[in-house]
This record gives C-alpha cells, structure tokens and sequence, in this order.
C-alpha cells in the first residue's frame, strides 16, 4: 500500500497540479489573446466588458496529466499499479482528450446541441468499451438494482449526466471551480478510504490544475474554463465515481456520487423542469440557473461563492459520513439538507417548485372536469418584474372570443431578466383529430425576441382567411402590448447589469456580465 503521507503520490500530484495550473494558464490566456481565441460578448446572452479567453480547459487539461505523469514516475509502487492497468488509465486519457477537443470546438465554432452530444457520447464510450469502466449494478440503501445488458447505456447516461450538469453550472466566474475544487477534493479522500490510489491520484492532480486556474478565474476573471474545461471536469468525475464508489462487483453506491454533486444536479434538474413545462427546448437558454438566482436575490458575487462552497461542503460531508460508516443515510441527509435550505430560504428552486404544482393542478383540474366552462388557466412569473398579467388577461380573452382550444404564451428574455408562462385551456371536444390545427408564432419587440406564442384551435366551415386574420390581430395586439411594456428595459448591446431590472432573476447558461462576473 502506497504511503498516505506528505511525500505519497498524493500530494506530490495536487501541488504539481496546482503549479502547473497557475503556469499553464497565465501562458493559454496570454496565448488566446494573441490569437484571437477569445469569448466576445454579444450583447444578448454574453454580456462581458470585453473578449475574454476561454481556453482555461486545455490548460487544466495539461496541468492534469503533467502533475499525473510526475506522480507515478516519482512512485515506483503507483507506476506499477497504473502499468498492471494501462487499458483504464489510457482510456481516462483518451477521453479527457477527446471531450476538451469537443469543447474546445464547441467554444471556438459554437457547435449545435446534437452534434456536441455526439462528441459526450463518443467519449463515453472510449471509457465503458476501452476502459471497461461500466455500472453493472447500483446500491441504494442496502437494495441492489441490477442493470444487466443494459449495464454500458446505464453507465453511458451517468456520464452524460455528470458532463451536461457541470457544464450548465459554469455560468459565473469561479463558480465551475468552486464547485470542482469541492467535488474534487471529496472525491480523492474517498478514493482514499477506498483504497483507489490512482482514482484518487488523477482527482488531486485534477483538483490542483483547477486551483491554479481559479487565480485567473476568480471575479474579475481573465480567463473562462469553457466548455472544454466544464466538460473535462464533469467527465473525469463520473468516470472516477465508478471505482472510488464500489461496493462490490461492478457495484457503485449511487447516493455518494450524488450527494457530492448536488448542486449542479439540483440546477440541472431545475432547468429541464422549467423548460419541459413551459414548452422550451431544453437547449434554449433562460435567466434560472443557481447563481443567477443568487446574484438576484442581492448576494455579491464573493457571497455566492462562500455559499455554493459551504452547501457543496456540507453534502460532501455526507458523503464522507456515508462512505467511513457505510450508511447511504448520510449523505442522503446532506444532499437533502441543501436542497431543503435553497428551497425553505427561496434561494433557489421556489420558482420550479411552483410551477410544477401548478401544472399537476392545472392537468388534475382538466382531467376530473373541474375546470371552469372558460377553460382551465395557469399563469406563474418565474422571473421578472414586468407585469405580464396585463398581456395574458387580454390574450385569454381574445382566446375566448376567438373560440380556440388552447393558448399558451411563454415569455424568455434573458437580457431583460424576465421569465413568464401562462398556459389556457378549453374543455376537450369531442372532435376528429383532423379537424385540429395548431401553430407557434415567435414574439418581437423593438427587435428583440421576447417570446412564443403558441395557440390550437379547430377547423370548421369557416374561411381559413378569417382565422388567419384573427391570428394576426392576436399576436399583432401582443407584440404591441409588450412593446409598451418593455420601452424602456431594452438598452443597445454594450448596457450595463446596473441598468437591468433588480427584481427578477438573471444569467444564461453560457452568457458573461459586463463587468466579467457573471457568464
């Protein structure tokens, strides 16, 4: 067994990581500079003072492996345990490789979702075919969930998972790092207890580059990780999961891996409700994600990070519970904790929370035949501050008077912080589902998109002339109605976070504020 004192493997690989962090990512941002690799802002969704580099993953990359490679030649006993299992460390490699080529394309071309997703999978896949990393079975509590043949997707799908969540979380400077350095540092004592030193090596190195990243990164940042370093990140975590979380054969304790990740999968978790049930795609970009939230809520920037360190810490903690006394229960509370106190506080989550109330109303109202002889209606502000009741009081109406079946009118725009839905329905007919049309119809204000509109209705005897022209007057009184509304929130490219609206939530997925805090 490898000695676990100051001159083990273990913080040889941290402190190499760390220097060669610092090193290499002065030396990348320095170099995007020059070569005009840099994250312009757009004035919509990336609203940063000016470029910034974004090539903070290749260098943690880099700072990885030479801190890795440093470890095991300085080690004779971990140089021996990596050789007896080059197919899993190369296949680690191969992988980290392949998911920061794909984020570095990604931030370099801005890759559409399906082909990026292509690129997660095919590193995933060097892992669980190359690397025979695979999730044969879960461990829940003592009840084992055997996955069988099934086993490479299910395994496939954590990954994915691991990779989207820490890549939607990295939307404010420090943020990815605060909560990789957590993730991280977690990970490689449990890694520790479980006795997988090189799982526990590459999580230190890993964790080290990500510290010498963050002096560069930390608000007012000089340089982003990127989608090259947020996927990096998220992949190497899930892959390490695996071993370092074995409770037997081909066993991961799913809990721990959980716990530890929590506020990215909460975050995660919260953006798909909100976009899956306000009709979005789950690409399209809004103002909800955790830090946004937070920075509207009056935290500064500094605080939010103190805060995401501290939650991250006390689900780590379960964690860590969890694995020395081999009770799930830990860290269930822990994750179960943090989630208690963001929602309890209004922190986070209330908006997502309510919204999925009302809907569960909303369809239980529609299918007992509780709704009124109107129509059943659900109209919920997400974020914002804009009174867009106005609009949907008079867009129902015309919905009414118009006799359609259903309107919905969904509101996202993220440069005026502003998030709404409002859904209406009319009792079911008993109608041929031929005679059904339905249509989407985008919303412009001042040149801005503000939102959609969409509206089903019936085909009757009547010209299609006259329904199209009611349409038109319908979105045509929308659009000037927001119009009014929004006169004097919209500003040029270039405005300034001060000048926005304080009362409702902020941030895009992948966007940056003026003063470079907030992307």
């Amino acid at each position: 067994m490898i000695d676990h004192t100051l001159n083990s493997p273990w913080w040889l690989a941290l402190g190499v990581g760390a220097g060669a962090g610092l090193v290499l990512t002065r030396a990348a941002r320095n170099l995007a500079v020059r070569v005009g690799l840099v994250d312009t802002p757009d004035g919509w969704r990336k609203i940063h003072v000016r470029p910034v580099p974004a090539v903070g993953g290749v260098a943690v990359l880099l700072a990885t492996v030479i801190a890795v490679v440093v470890a095991v030649g300085a080690d004779p006993e971990l140089a021996a345990m990596v050789s007896n299992d080059a197919r899993r460390a190369g296949a680690l490699l191969a992988a980290a490789v392949t998911i920061t080529a794909v984020g570095f394309v990604d931030d370099r071309y801005n890759l559409r979702a399906r082909h990026k997703l292509v690129g997660q999978v095919a590193a995933a896949l060097i892992l669980v075919l190359g690397g025979g990393y695979l999730i044969e079975r879960i461990s829940v509590f003592g009840m084992i969930v055997e996955f069988g043949p099934l086993a490479g997707l299910a395994t496939v799908f954590w990954l994915l998972a691991c990779v989207n969540a820490l890549n939607l979380i990295d939307g404010m400077d420090g943020l990815l790092g605060t909560v990789a350095v957590t993730g991280l540092g977690t990970l490689a004592v449990i890694a520790l207890l479980a006795g997988q030193v090189f799982a526990g090596v590459v999580a230190l190195a890993l964790c080290g580059a990500v510290v010498g990243f963050l002096w560069f990164n930390l608000p007012p940042a000089t340089i982003y990780m990127g989608d090259a370093g947020s996927m990096l990140v998220g992949l190497v975590i899930g892959a390490l999961a695996i071993p370092a979380f074995l409770k037997g054969p081909a066993t991961v304790a799913l809990i721990c891996p959980v716990a530890i990740l929590i506020l990215p999968v909460l975050d995660t978790s919260a953006a798909i409700i909100r976009r899956k049930l306000t009709g979005r795609g789950l690409a399209i970009a809004d103002r909800g994600h955790l830090h946004h939230v937070l920075l509207r809520h009056g935290l500064t920037v500094p605080r939010v990070l103190v805060l995401v360190a501290a939650l991250g810490l006390v689900a780590s903690a379960g964690a860590l519970a969890s694995t020395a006394l081999h009770n799930d229960l830990y860290a269930l509370v822990g994750a179960f904790g943090v989630v208690i106190t963001l929602l309890s506080t209004r922190l986070f989550g209330h908006a997502e929370f309510h919204l999925v109330c009302k809907r569960v109303g909303l369809v239980l109202r529609v299918a007992l035949g509780r709704g009124t002889p109107a129509g059943a209606e659900l109209a919920i502000r997400l974020q914002g501050s804009i009174d867009w009741d106005q609009v949907w009081s008079e867009l129902s109406g015309a919905a009414m008077d118009a006799d359609l079946q259903s309107l919905a009118l969904d509101v996202n725009a993220p440069s005026l912080h502003e998030n709404y839905h409002a859904q209406w329905d009319r009792p079911v007919r008993a109608i041929s589902d031929a005679h059904w049309w339905r249509v989407e119809i985008p919303l412009f204000t001042q040149g801005h998109l503000l939102g959609r509109l969409a509206i089903t209705g019936w085909r009757d005897d009547r010209p299609i002339g006259d329904t199209l022209q009611r349409l038109a007057r319908i979105v045509e009184a929308t659009e000037l109605r927001a119009a009014a509304l929004t006169a004097v929130a919209w500003r040029p490219a270039g405005f300034t976070d001060a000048s926005l609206p304080r009362s409702g939530d902020a941030g895009a997925t992948c966007g940056h504020s003026k003063t470079g805090l907030v992307h």
